[in-house]
């Protein structure tokens, strides 16, 4: 798969973006310590009828990030302002984890910008506070370790965000994404977790998203599990639920041919 990678300023901040296909404006946002090419399997099927731009968030891969560190809020600014210079005045926006948090904040803010809501493996709650101590210890180990604890911690995290099905299937899969984890710029990942861990409760506030909503998780989902999909369709007005079997945080990786099944559906119905 070839994709054209291109660079935009978005309120002061550089982000890269993949820009593919013509039509309706599909706008990606992966999960932290992700980055734009979450997608390609999801882009590789849409781009035929839809333009699909997936971004790398503050802090990955090669987008710059604001030295005092950024919220959900500013990195939903962004969102409005990319298609402010795009020219769309929607957008379907297709967010997994981080990117689904920064969406839902995106579609409370200014709903009149999303025409629809894809949120796969993320959550309306706050960070979890039984699992933030360990979550911390991994951060500063991320940013500050040697090389060789850097890459114990990237083969913990992976055991988190990638279930074992996949891990076992795919050893080249996990080898290329440790690679992508630990490219990532040191502080810029360490900005970017404190973002996540941060992160205000939204929980109570979601029941005012109108735009059609589809919610997707990994039944094998660790990082934000089933229970927290199942909350946000509970609280979204006519929002559906699809469970992807064997997969976990990263659900477009481990399981393209379903994820791409179940947006395909969605898009179809809007």
């Amino acid at each position: 798969m070839a994709f054209t990678h291109h660079t935009i300023e978005l309120n002061g901040q550089r982000y890269a973006y993949l820009d593919e296909g013509e039509g309706p404006l599909l706008v990606f946002g992966h999960g932290v310590l992700a980055d734009k090419s979450m997608f390609e399997a999801q882009i590789e099927a849409l781009r035929d009828r839809y333009r699909c731009v997936s971004l790398d968030w503050p802090g990955h891969t090669g987008s710059g990030y604001r030295e005092k560190g950024w919220s959900f809020y500013d990195m939903a600014d962004d969102s409005v302002a990319l298609l402010d210079q795009l020219g769309y005045d929607q957008a379907i926006f297709v967010g997994l984890s981080q990117g689904g948090m920064t969406f839902m904040r995106l579609a409370l803010k200014c709903p009149e910008r999303v025409r629809a809501l894809v949120l796969l493996d993320t959550s309306a709650d706050p960070e979890d506070a039984d699992l933030l101590p360990v979550h911390r210890q991994q951060q500063s180990r991320f940013a500050h370790g040697s090389e060789a604890e850097r890459d114990e911690v990237v083969t913990r995290m992976q055991k988190f965000l990638y279930a074992k099905p996949w891990r076992d299937a795919n050893p080249d899969g996990v080898a290329h994404e440790k690679a992508l984890i630990l490219a990532h710029d040191r502080h810029g990942i360490e900005l970017a977790l404190e973002n996540v861990f941060t992160r205000d409760d939204i929980s109570g506030d979601i029941s005012a998203i109108s735009a059609p909503t589809l919610v997707i998780v990994g039944e094998l989902d660790r990082a934000t599990p089933p229970e927290k999909a199942q909350r946000i369709v509970d609280a979204i007005p006519g929002a559906r639920l699809v469970t992807v079997a064997d997969s976990g945080h990263h659900s477009p990786i481990e399981n393209p041919e379903a994820v791409n099944r179940a947006l395909s559906d969605f898009l179809a119905t809007l």
